[in-house]
């Protein structure tokens, strides 16, 4: 089993990306694909509508899996 695989299983779920150089990104996992994935953030401003990050798989340090 792949990573990507192993990721696809939680889509809908909590996630918490970690980089070695960069502030943790939390979200909802959106979808995943061989190398990368994209998570719904919630924005910090009031009104605005969630934001879809899109991250590089080899970027990343390691995935925790909250909800």
């Amino acid at each position: 089993m792949s990573f990507a695989e192993l990721l696809a299983s939680f889509i809908g779920r909590t996630v918490e990306v970690y980089f070695t150089s960069n502030p943790p990104i939390i979200g909802t996992l959106a979808s995943v694909d061989d190398c990368i994935f994209t998570i719904q953030i919630n924005n910090t401003y009031y009104y605005n509508p969630p934001v879809i990050v899109t991250i590089v798989a080899d970027q990343i340090d390691y995935v925790r899996v909250v909800a």
